[in-house]
């Protein structure tokens, strides 16, 4: 971009004129594709997602608060480009807290609901933050839901955590496909180490789309055997 991204003030001409410089960026072609594949309400450019990457690095380098209070949801790739900016900020828990919940309050389909799994600052206080995810599973909105699904599955599928994991998951009763595919997302990760627990969910239901979503989530990873495969098989027919 000609645009200074590392030096603006973020003024809200700074802002329009970057906005005008990242629609000059989109591709038709790319936009066409994208609209295909991530439902959501905003504008789509067509901009690649390693050029949306490098943008908000470029940002975070600078003045990177001034530019996400400023940041709306003129499109998507604006709002991808909010979440690799806040990925690359140094943060304590409450501002993390803040600016998440802000971010996601703008998420709207499941590709900026997953932008969560650049969040590393979650790995400084897992435990703190554990019950912000915690709300997030109990809300009516299922891009937050989703959102603390991915949040689990990328930062806590670790043995202290996952059994508290798959009983906040099973206490999620939605019938929204992003949902449900978060879910089965999550018992797949789990699967390689506690494959038992992920079969008694499965057999709880065996008819559910949400337990075949799960079974052809986890025939889907490279480390499922054959043998695994067949039983998995076995289990919804």
């Amino acid at each position: 971009m000609l645009f200074n991204l590392s030096e603006s003030n973020w003024s809200t001409q700074d802002y329009n004129l970057f906005l005008t410089e990242l629609e000059s960026l989109g591709d038709a072609k790319f936009r066409k594709r994208a609209e295909t594949i991530v439902r959501t309400g905003y504008q789509v450019l067509g901009i690649s997602m390693s050029e949306l990457k490098s943008i908000g690095k470029e940002i975070s380098k600078g003045n990177p608060d001034a530019f996400l209070k400023i940041a709306g949801t003129e499109n998507y790739e604006s709002v991808i480009i909010q979440a690799y900016v806040l990925s690359n900020m140094k943060l304590n828990l409450d501002e993390f807290t803040k600016l998440c919940d802000e971010y996601l309050s703008k998420s709207n389909s499941w590709a900026t609901c997953d932008m969560v799994i650049h969040f590393k600052q979650v790995t400084k206080f897992r435990d703190e933050y554990y019950q912000t995810i915690k709300n997030y599973l109990h809300s009516s909105n299922p891009w937050l839901q989703r959102s603390g699904l991915v949040f689990l599955l990328k930062f806590y599928n670790l043995p202290e955590y996952n059994d508290n994991n798959l009983k906040l998951s099973t206490e999620i009763n939605s019938d929204d496909y992003y949902v449900q595919m978060a879910q089965a997302w999550l018992y797949a990760v789990i699967f390689p180490n506690n494959q038992e627990k992920i079969y008694q969910i499965i057999k709880s239901d065996p008819t559910s789309k949400m337990a075949k979503l799960t079974v052809r989530k986890i025939k889907s990873l490279r480390h499922t055997t054959n043998e695994e495969k067949e039983q998995l098989t076995a289990l919804i027919n």
